[in-house]
């Protein structure tokens, strides 16, 4: 009976920490499905009818200790869909470890330097940079891929 009830009580004791992707629903300042007027100081770099990518000000991503460049959010029919920046100086290995507290372990491809996380609702890609220092960072709301 105690085998019974520890293997029914196993998933909920260990759920992955991937669902704290789900509750912030973006990253930094952004939030998936709001609108470009939701947000201050983008520029219009490319409009392709329905999709639109922008670029934003590098202190919409902020976390402690880590430096981000080229920060790129696109928008499908009005609604936030990706977030794409990049580390520098060397603080991508910070970022690494912070996302690995914040959302668990990922699935790992450590021949090509990706790391992945995936919800219900958000995939984000951690790609290693050539000297692994720094990284290029790839969050995607998978509502909006789903719907493309």
């Amino acid at each position: 009976m105690k085998k019974l009830l520890f293997i029914l009580l196993l998933p909920f004791c260990c759920v992955s920490q991937t669902s704290k992707l789900d509750e912030k629903n973006g990253f930094g300042n952004y939030t998936f499905g709001t609108a470009p007027a939701a947000y201050k100081n983008l520029v219009l770099e490319l409009d392709e009818g329905n999709t639109k990518l922008y670029t934003s000000p590098k202190t919409a991503i902020t976390v402690e200790g880590v430096e981000v460049d080229n920060v790129n959010v696109t928008f499908v029919k009005d609604k936030l869909s990706s977030i794409v920046f990049n580390t520098k100086n060397s603080t991508g290995g910070k970022l690494l470890q912070t996302l690995k507290q914040l959302y668990g372990e990922p699935k790992v491809n450590s021949a090509k330097g990706i790391y992945e996380w995936v919800s219900s609702k958000v995939q984000l890609l951690y790609e290693a940079g050539r000297s692994s220092a720094d990284a290029a960072v790839s969050i995607y709301s998978r509502d909006t891929l789903k719907k493309k």
